[in-house]
């Protein structure tokens, strides 16, 4: 069995977590970062490997997301 952490922006907990119940992984919340991120572990087998790969990219693409709209905030602050 492998093993793979996950430290998921807590905004991002539930997009995340319904990608990962859609792919039928088995995990565990392990804990939080100081940065208050949720450490999430995935165990899998070696045929589960391009799910897990699919699941680090729709995590890449949440936090894209979520820069994103931070990047927005600010500019909009500023101009006020």
């Amino acid at each position: 069995m492998r093993k793979a952490e996950f430290f998921v922006p807590s905004e991002a907990m539930v997009e995340f977590a319904d990608a990962m119940a859609s792919r039928k992984l088995d995990n565990t919340v392990t804990g939080t970062t100081t940065e208050g991120e949720i450490v999430v572990e995935v165990n899998y087998e070696r045929d589960e490997t391009d799910e897990v790969d699919k699941l680090e990219d729709v995590l890449e693409k949440i936090r894209e997301q979520l820069d994103e709209e931070k990047d927005e905030e600010e500019d909009e602050e500023k101009e006020k």
